[in-house]
């Protein structure tokens, strides 16, 4: 795993993130495994431990570091292992192993295709796996420009996996969860207005009509101070909400919360 704490586990053991050498052997590990479908060079790998601070012998410590983190790895996993390949390096697993941020790629796609035929609750589960796994982080307190952008599209993967997780919850007539869901959404992306709407229509399906015309104004406010106004859809969700009668769909208990 390279989402939250770091874990390898194989037919060997389980090895956690502190037994690999040191920050940059942790640097390293998550890289290889990001990459993992492709040889890694030797100078892409040295800017990924160190960015713009990379030392002289830089080459002799990639290979110094590149042989530690070989042997933590093969002690948990005989097929397991970090090769020569050209200039560099490339990982190799086994054929059946589970990384993973990969699962949760394949959840949020997955995703879509039950939208498409209508499978509302195989969405929802695809949904919760992604948000599961992406909510997790990724390499906490480390920087560098390749592992922003991981964030970033982790952090991609969980707002549209709590917007599948809300749009279910509500189509199941599971009110509070669909509440839960859409403010968890609003409150990771405050401009994304699928989520406020989301959120009204949850509320007032519940027949809380007071609860949706706050969330409204509190679009209003948030869109404002960035000089945008909510576009025609939010309004018309707005005025169903106020206006349209209250669901009489039973409403499920199920609790779901956000890791």
């Amino acid at each position: 795993m390279v989402c939250g704490a770091l874990l390898i586990e194989g037919e060997r053991g389980i090895i956690a993130g502190d037994q690999l050498p040191g920050r940059l052997g942790r640097r390293l590990w998550a890289y290889l495994v990001l990459g993992r479908r492709r040889p890694s060079g030797k100078d892409e790998i040295a800017t990924a431990l160190w960015g713009d601070e990379i030392p002289d012998a830089w080459e002799a410590s990639v290979h110094a570091l590149v042989s530690r983190v070989r042997r933590v790895v093969s002690s948990a996993d005989a097929a397991a292992s970090i090769r020569r390949s050209g200039s560099g390096y490339a990982l190799e697993l086994p054929p059946d192993a589970f990384v993973d941020r990969e699962r949760a790629w394949q959840a949020i796609h997955h995703v879509r295709a039950k939208q498409r035929h209508g499978e509302i609750a195989a969405a929802w589960a695809e949904a919760v796996i992604a948000h599961e796994i992406a909510a997790r982080g990724f390499l906490a307190g480390e920087t560098g420009a390749w592992i922003e952008a991981e964030r970033s599209l982790l952090q991609g993967t969980e707002v549209q996996a709590l917007q599948a997780i809300a749009e279910a919850e509500l189509a199941l007539g599971r009110l509070d969860d669909a509440e839960r869901a859409a403010r968890r959404l609003v409150g990771l992306e405050p401009l994304r207005e699928s989520g406020y709407r989301l959120l009204m229509r949850s509320l007032a399906a519940a027949g809380d009509r007071a609860a949706a015309a706050a969330v409204m104004e509190e679009c209003r406010a948030s869109l404002t101070r960035a000089g945008a106004v909510p576009t025609a859809e939010t309004e018309r969700v707005f005025s169903e909400a106020i206006r349209g009668p209250a669901s009489d769909q039973p409403v499920g208990r199920r609790m779901y919360r956000p890791p």
